[in-house]
């Protein structure tokens, strides 16, 4: 039996058995989405509200757009922590779903669209009007992803 195959039933196992593991485990998945994607949705939107406002507007806004960041990055470690856990507590089951792997794009394309808004938000800071509109499409974008993605996440566990 070949070392991943070991570790995974041995681990689907431990999970399987332990209604509390189960539990923690879950929580920290879908606890780790409402923190990250709850902050990253209600920054959308205030960047959304901001790109229509004025100087002034914007300016506050990008005072509190820096620590969204740091929250976001750290609910998607944890949300990502709990995912691979999940996954290789039934790994046959979910290599093999299709509705894995599209929430599995989503989440790279949430991810890379991250980074657009982190780059264009550092470009805004530093006074760089054009970023507000490459700010504004990835946050609508973000919007889009964030909820596609929970939709895949909710539909997967009826398909496994």
């Amino acid at each position: 039996m070949s070392t991943l195959a070991s570790i995974t039933e041995s681990w689907s196992s431990i999970y399987s058995n332990s209604w509390a593991l189960r539990s923690c485990i879950n929580f920290a998945h879908i606890g780790g989405l409402v923190g990250a994607g709850g902050c990253a949705i209600a920054a959308d939107r205030a960047t959304l509200i901001a790109y229509d406002g004025d100087l002034r507007q914007r300016n506050r806004h990008m005072e509190t757009f820096r620590g969204v960041h740091r929250v976001v990055v750290t609910g998607l470690a944890l949300v990502t922590l709990s995912g691979v856990l999940l996954m290789l507590a039934d790994l046959d089951a979910y290599l093999h779903a299709r509705v894995f792997w599209i929430k599995m794009a989503g989440v790279v394309a949430l991810t890379l669209n991250g980074f657009v808004i982190v780059r264009a938000g550092h470009r805004a800071e530093g006074g760089d009007d054009r970023s507000w509109r490459t700010l504004r499409r990835a946050s609508m974008a973000s919007l889009a992803l964030w909820f596609a993605t929970t939709l895949f996440g909710a539909v997967l566990p009826n398909v496994l």
